[in-house]
C-alpha cells in the first residue's frame, strides 16, 4: 500500500514560523491562569479542597482571556509561559513571582490582587508540617544524591481523552450526576465523595461552556471579516465549537478540536509539563475512517489538520507524548492509515519533539520502513517501545493483558494506561553507582567519611567478587528501602492536601467511586522508581572481578587509594580499569551480565514494596538528566571513571566505551531485563548519518526488527554527526534548527545548557 505525501501548505508554514519565533500565544497573556485561579479559589472559601482547586479551574475556564491568530482553523492556546507565575497553587509564591507579575499585561488592580490572593493561598503541594518531615535519613540521603524524591502525581499522565471525544463534558456530567444519584448518603466516605462529585460536576460544566465561548468569538470573528473565504472558514469553525468539547465529536475535524481543548485543560489543571496525548491513531482513527467513507475528508486533509495540531503542541512544551502502532485489546495489529498519516505528517513538517512508535512481530514492515525515513531526517524521531517486552512486563503487575496492550508513553519515556492509572511516574530516582562505590567504603562516602549506608565491609575485607556482589545488595536494599518509604509519604501528603479533580474526571473508577485520583480512585495506582549508574555497576564488578579477583593485577588497597586520589598518580592504572576489563556495550557475555544482574537485583527489590492505594513500585530503566547531577555526587569508580563525570545514559553504554558497533550494542542490551521493568527501559544509541546511508535504510529496518525480536526495550536513536555538535557549540547562531535527541525528547542543541552538550558530543557515534 502506498501511503499520501504530505506538502506544507503556506497557511502551515506560517504557523509553524510563529511557532519557532516564539509568538504570539505563550506569553501574551502570561499570569491570566494564576489570576483567574486565585480568584475562583477565593470565592469558594468554606467549600472543601476540592471544590475550591475545581472553582479555581473552572474560572480559568469561563474567563481566560480568547485570542484568534491568522489563518489559523484549530482554535485555543495553553497561554502560558511562567510555571511559576501562573501556578501558585502549586509552586507557591514570593517576591520574585511579584518581579515577574510586573511584566504581564494584567492591569496594576489584578496584579495587586493576584499577589494578595497567591500569598494567602495554602500550599497545595509541599507543604511537609501535615506529616512532619521526611526522616533525617531520607534528607540526608537526597542531599548526598545517593536517591531523589518526588511521588508526585503532577504531571506525567494521560487523561481519557477517547471518552471526552465520545461523550462531551455534557455526557461526563450526566455520569457525574448518575454516580451522584445511585450513591447511599447514609455510607460513611458519602461526605468525602460528594465533594469530588460536585468538583467534578463544575469542571464538566465549565468545559461544555469553553468551546461556547470560542464559537461566540469566531461568529464576531466572521461578522467583520471582509474575505469570503475566510469568513466562512470562521463560520465553520464556530460550528465546530458550538459541538466539541460539549458534545460528542461526530467528525475528524470535532474529534481534534475537542482533543486540543481537552489537552489544554489538562495543562491549565496541573502546569504545561509532560503530560501526553496518548496512542492518537488509536484515538482519532473511528472518526478519520467514517469521514473518510462518508466522503467528508481526504487523506491530504486530514494531514492538514494534523499538522496544525502539531504546531500547536510544538509551541506548548517540549515533552508531550504521541504514540502510533503497537496492538489493540484482543491482540491484533492496532496499525491503521491514521499512523502512516502520523509519521508523513512529522516528516514533512520537520519539527515535533516527542513521538513514538509501538513495534512487535506482527508490526508491517511498511511501518518500520517510514520510520526509518522519518528517523534519517535526524532529531530522534520517532524512538521506539517495544510490545514484546513492555507488555510482559506490565501484566507481571498484574495489569490485565487487554489494558496492558493499550499502554502509552508520558513524560520522557515513562508508561501507563491512558485514562485508568495514576502512575506516580518516576516518584524517586536511585542512585546505584554510589550504593557501590558505599559497598567498598564500608557504607562510608569516602568525600568526607560520613557513615551513610549500613556497614558491610571495605574492599580490602572482601575476599571475593561475591562479597563485593553481597555488599552491594545490602547498600542498594537499604537505601530502595528508604526511597520507596519517602515516595509513599510524599504521595500521602499529597493524597491529603492536593487534587486533580479533572484528571480524576478521565480516569475510570474515579466517577464511580467518587474518589480523586489523589485518593486512589483510579483502576491501577503505582509508583516508578529510576535506576541509575547500573552500567557503571556493571563495568565496576567486571573490572573488579577480572583485574583485582582472578588475575590478581592489582591489590584491593592500591585500587582504595587510586580512588581516594581520583587517579591522580594512579594514571596507568586507571587506563588498565578501562582498557583491560571489558565494557558494557559490546556483546561481551561477562560484563553485560553484571549489568543484567543489577537491573534485576534492582527490578526484585522494588516489586515487593507495596505503593499507596494497593499499588507496586515499577522499576523504571531510565536516568532522564540526572545521571548529570548524581555523577557530581559520585566518588571515582574502579570502571575507570573520574569522580564527578556523568553516569551512563540509562541502559546506554558508559560515554565512548561501546567500541564495537551498533550490532554489538543492541546485542548487550538485549540481555537485560526489560521484561522486569514495568516502568520502562531506555537507551539512546548515537550513529551517524554515514552509517544510514551505507547500510541502506531497508537493512536498517531490519536491524530494527531484529532488535525487536531479540527483546531488547525502548530504543532512542540520535543521527547525529560529533563534528557538526561541535560546530553548533562553537557557532549556535549558525544552527538553531539542529535537533538532538536528549532524553526521551529532542531539543535544538543550541537551547542546551553547556554540561548537557558536552555529554551528548561525548556520547558515542556509530559508523558501524
Amino acid at each position: 500500500m502506498t501511503h499520501p505525501t504530505y506538502a506544507v501548505s503556506q497557511r502551515i508554514v506560517h504557523l509553524r514560523q510563529r511557532a519557532l519565533n516564539d509568538e504570539p500565544c505563550m506569553r501574551a497573556f502570561q499570569g491570566y491562569r494564576g489570576w483567574l485561579f486565585c480568584e475562583g479559589h477565593a470565592e469558594a472559601e468554606g467549600l472543601s479542597s476540592v471544590q475550591r482547586r475545581a472553582r479555581g479551574l473552572a474560572r480559568v475556564l469561563r474567563e481566560l482571556p480568547i485570542a484568534l491568530w491568522e489563518d489559523e482553523r484549530l482554535v485555543g492556546h495553553h497561554y502560558l509561559g511562567d510555571e511559576q507565575l501562573d501556578f501558585p497553587d502549586i509552586m507557591g509564591w514570593d517576591a520574585r513571582r511579584d518581579q515577574r507579575l510586573a511584566e504581564t499585561k494584567l492591569s496594576v488592580q489584578q496584579r495587586q490582587r493576584y499577589s494578595l490572593l497567591a500569598r494567602s493561598m495554602p500550599r497545595y503541594r509541599g507543604d511537609m508540617s501535615i506529616l512532619g518531615p521526611l526522616p533525617e535519613a531520607i534528607t540526608s540521603s537526597q542531599e548526598r544524591r545517593i536517591l531523589s524524591i518526588f511521588g508526585s502525581l503532577l504531571n506525567h499522565s494521560i487523561r481519557g481523552y477517547a471518552t471526552l471525544l465520545a461523550k462531551g463534558f455534557m455526557g461526563l456530567a450526566d455520569d457525574i450526576q448518575a454516580a451522584m444519584a445511585a450513591a447511599d448518603p447514609t455510607e460513611p466516605a458519602y461526605a468525602q465523595r460528594r465533594t469530588f462529585w460536585l468538583a467534578a460536576l463544575e469542571i464538566a460544566q465549565a468545559g461544555a461552556e469553553l468551546g461556547r465561548r470560542y464559537a461566540a468569538e469566531l461568529e464576531h470573528a466572521a461578522a467583520a471579516c471582509p474575505d469570503p473565504n475566510r469568513r466562512a472558514e470562521l463560520r465553520e469553525m464556530a460550528d465546530i465549537c458550538r459541538q466539541v468539547p460539549a458534545h460528542p465529536a461526530r467528525t475528524f475535524r470535532e474529534a481534534v478540536q475537542a482533543l486540543w481543548f481537552g489537552h489544554t485543560v489538562t495543562c491549565w489543571e496541573d502546569a504545561v509539563n509532560a503530560n501526553g496525548i496518548g496512542r492518537i491513531d488509536q484515538i482519532l482513527w473511528p472518526y478519520y475512517q467514517d469521514d473518510l467513507a462518508a466522503g467528508r475528508i481526504t487523506p491530504e486533509q486530514a494531514m492538514e489538520i494534523l499538522a496544525e495540531l502539531w504546531v500547536k503542541l510544538y509551541r506548548s512544551y517540549d515533552v508531550q507524548q504521541m504514540m502510533v502502532g503497537g496492538q489493540t485489546a484482543d491482540g491484533a495489529d492496532a496499525t491503521n492509515e491514521l499512523s502512516y498519516l502520523v509519521l508523513e505528517v512529522t516528516r514533512a513538517l520537520g519539527f515535533v519533539r516527542c513521538l513514538s512508535v509501538r513495534l512487535h512481530r506482527e508490526s508491517p514492515r511498511a511501518l518500520v520502513r517510514q520510520s526509518v525515513d522519518l528517523l534519517a531526517q535526524g532529531g530522534g524521531i520517532p524512538f521506539f517501545f517495544n510490545d514484546e517486552t513492555m507488555i510482559p512486563a506490565l501484566t507481571a503487575k498484574q495489569i490485565p493483558l487487554e489494558e496492558a496492550r493499550g499502554y502509552a508513553a508520558i513524560g520522557c519515556v515513562e508508561i501507563t494506561i491512558p485514562g485508568r492509572a495514576a502512575p506516580h511516574a518516576v516518584s524517586n530516582y536511585m542512585n546505584l553507582a554510589k550504593c557501590l562505590e558505599l559497598a567498598l567504603h564500608d557504607g562510608v562516602d569516602p568525600a568526607d567519611g560520613a557513615q551513610l549506608g549500613p556497614r558491610t565491609g571495605s574492599l580490602t575485607d572482601h575476599e571475593s567478587i561475591d562479597d563485593v556482589w553481597r555488599a552491594y545488595q545490602a547498600q542498594v536494599e537499604h537505601f530502595g528501602r528508604l526511597a520507596a518509604q519517602g515516595s509513599n509519604q510524599v504521595a500521602l501528603l499529597d493524597s491529603l492536601t492536593f487534587s486533580l479533580p479533572y484528571r480524576s474526571m478521565l480516569t475510570e473508577d474515579c466517577i464511580q467511586r467518587g474518589l480523586d485520583i489523589n485518593w486512589g480512585g483510579a483502576r491501577h495506582n503505582y509508583h516508578e522508581s529510576a535506576a541509575i549508574g547500573i552500567p557503571n555497576v556493571g563495568d565496576s564488578l567486571e573490572a573488579l572481578d577480572q583485574l583485582v579477583f582472578q588475575r590478581q593485577q592489582v591489590s584491593r588497597a592500591t585500587l582504595l587509594d587510586a580512588l581516594a586520589a581520583d587517579f591522580c598518580g594512579y594514571e596507568d592504572l586507571q587506563q588498565a580499569l578501562l582498557h583491560r576489563a571489558a565494557k558494557y556495550g559490546n556483546d561481551i557475555d561477562s560484563v553485560d551480565t553484571w549489568v543484567a544482574r543489577a537491573a534485576a537485583h534492582y527490578c526484585d527489590l522494588l516489586s515487593g514494596i507495596p505503593t499507596l492505594f494497593g499499588g507496586r513500585f515499577f522499576v523504571h530503566l531510565f536516568s532522564f538528566l540526572v545521571m548529570i547531577d548524581f555523577g557530581r555526587a559520585t566518588g571515582a569508580l574502579p570502571d575507570g571513571r573520574w569522580a564527578g563525570a556523568p553516569l551512563a545514559y540509562s541502559v546506554s553504554a558508559g560515554q565512548g566505551r561501546d567500541e564495537s558497533g551498533v550490532t554489538a550494542m543492541l546485542l548487550s542490551l538485549s540481555k537485560l531485563p526489560h521484561d522486569q521493568a514495568a516502568g520502562s527501559s531506555s537507551a539512546i544509541i548515537e550513529v551517524t548519518p554515514k552509517l544510514l546511508e551505507e547500510v541502506g535504510r531497508e537493512r536498517f529496518a531490519d536491524l530494527l526488527i531484529t532488535a525487536i525480536r531479540q527483546g531488547v526495550g525502548q530504543m532512542q536513536w540520535n543521527i547525529v554527526d560529533a563534528d557538526i555538535l561541535q560546530e553548533a557549540q562553537a557557532h549556535p547562531e549558525e544552527h538553531r534548527n539542529l535537533c538532538v535527541r536528549v532524553s526521551g525528547f529532542s531539543q535544538q542543541f543550541v537551547l542546551l545548557d553547556r554540561a548537557l552538550q558536552d555529554h551528548i558530543i561525548a556520547r558515542t557515534k556509530h559508523d558501524t
